[in-house]
C-alpha cells in the first residue's frame, strides 16, 4: 500500500505533533517526498523522527544537487556543523549546476568569503546574502 500524505493541514498537524508520533508513517512520507524531489517539504517530516538514514539522504542530496538549505537543515538536525570540505562539495555542485545563490551561500558558510563575493558579483549581483530578498 502506498503511503499517503495528509490532505488537510489539520491532519498534517495531527500527524506531525501527535504524541507519540507515528514514526513509521512519518518516515515513509519523508522518503516519498525525497523520491519526488520535494526536498524542502521532507525536512518538516524528518525533523519529527530525526531518522539518521533520512538525514544522511538529505546530506547526500545537498552535496549532489548543491543545495545549501538542505545542508543547513542537516546541521540543525544533527546538532553539529558540517565539515568545511562538505560545504566545499555543496558549493562546487551548486556552481556546476548554476545554482548561484546556493553557491554564494555555501562558499560563504565554508569560510571562503572572497570566492562567494566573486560568484555573487559575476552571476547574481542583486543578491545580498544577509538581506532578505525584496527588502
Amino acid at each position: 500500500m502506498a503511503v499517503k500524505e495528509p490532505r488537510h493541514p489539520l491532519d498534517k498537524r495531527e500527524l506531525l505533533h501527535h504524541d507519540p508520533p507515528d514514526a513509521g508513517r512519518i518516515d515513509a512520507i519523508a522518503e516519498k517526498l525525497l523520491d519526488e524531489g520535494r526536498y524542502g517539504e521532507s525536512v518538516e517530516y524528518i525533523e519529527v523522527t530525526r531518522s539518521p538514514a533520512l538525514i544522511d539522504a538529505l546530506e547526500k542530496i545537498a552535496i549532489n544537487e548543491g543545495v545549501a538549505f538542505l545542508l543547513q537543515a542537516v546541521e540543525r538536525l544533527r546538532g553539529d556543523s558540517a565539515d568545511p570540505s562538505v560545504w566545499k562539495r555543496v558549493a562546487d555542485a551548486a556552481l556546476t549546476k548554476e545554482r548561484f545563490l546556493d553557491a554564494v551561500r555555501a562558499y560563504s558558510l565554508m569560510g571562503d568569503e572572497e570566492r562567494a563575493e566573486q560568484i555573487r558579483l559575476t552571476h547574481c549581483p542583486d543578491f545580498e546574502p544577509f538581506k532578505p530578498l525584496g527588502k
